[in-house]
């Protein structure tokens, strides 16, 4: 299993019933950083993000482990 929590606009994309963004997705063998995220909408909301796999940055080609955390936050700019 593996945990997600998206933040900011990125809440809307969490399933129905999670509470702030948080929910677990079930693990598969070879899953990439780039494939859940894509499995989630989150390349189709056209916002420009990082993701963070427990509290560290990986390539997008990253493959996930059973029991990881990811934090999807939108990035943010101003002057």
């Amino acid at each position: 299993m593996i945990m997600v929590r998206l933040t900011g606009d990125f809440q809307k994309l969490a399933p129905e019933g999670s509470e702030k963004g948080l929910f677990s997705v079930g693990y598969e063998e070879n899953l990439t950083l780039t494939k859940l995220l894509a499995g989630l909408g989150v390349d189709d909301a056209g916002v420009k993000y990082t993701a963070l796999v427990d509290n560290t940055r990986k390539q997008k080609d990253y493959v996930l482990k059973d029991g990881e955390s990811i934090i999807v936050m939108p990035l943010l700019a101003g002057g």
